[in-house]
């Protein structure tokens, strides 16, 4: 087997030269460093994204949520009001971090409509915080992701 058809779909796969040459063209080229829980969180934005917040009245709350359901799954909500514990990027952003237990695993439920749980508190989530979140705006849309220094 050749190593290219080995790779393909791997972990080292290289990823669709489309999706390359959008990331270069719009690049996070906003980037400021926040506190959250003790811990510091890049914060990085492309110049879209700059445009979008630029043109709100009110700063968009961004969520982010490590999920424990049937699968750890994260996710980024993207909110014009919300009654979450926030810190402030600048005057248009706010970010959220939440790790979300739900009640009970059904797969179906989970991928329908991911279900509201209940927030963990414990002393092993809390140690659980993000180091980086990349926001963009593309096509009408607030788009996130966010990851974990090894």
């Amino acid at each position: 087997m050749a190593l290219a058809q080995y790779l393909h779909g791997s972990y080292f796969s290289i990823q669709n030269p489309a999706q390359l040459i959008e990331r270069w063209v719009h690049a996070y080229c906003h980037h400021r460093n926040v506190e959250l829980n003790g811990k510091k969180l890049l914060v990085e934005w492309t110049e879209r994204a700059e445009q979008a917040l630029s043109g709100l009245s009110d700063p968009v709350i961004v969520e982010m949520q490590l999920y424990f359901s049937c699968v750890v799954k994260k996710l980024v909500l993207f909110h014009e009001q919300a009654n979450l514990e926030t810190i402030a990027v600048n005057d248009k952003m706010r970010i959220a971090f939440r790790a979300i237990q739900p009640a009970v695993c059904d797969p179906e439920e989970f991928a329908r409509n991911y279900p509201v749980g209940r927030v963990l508190n414990s002393p092993a989530a809390a140690k659980m915080i993000p180091s980086k979140i990349s926001i963009d705006f593309c096509k009408g849309h607030w788009q996130g992701e966010f990851g974990f220094k090894p």
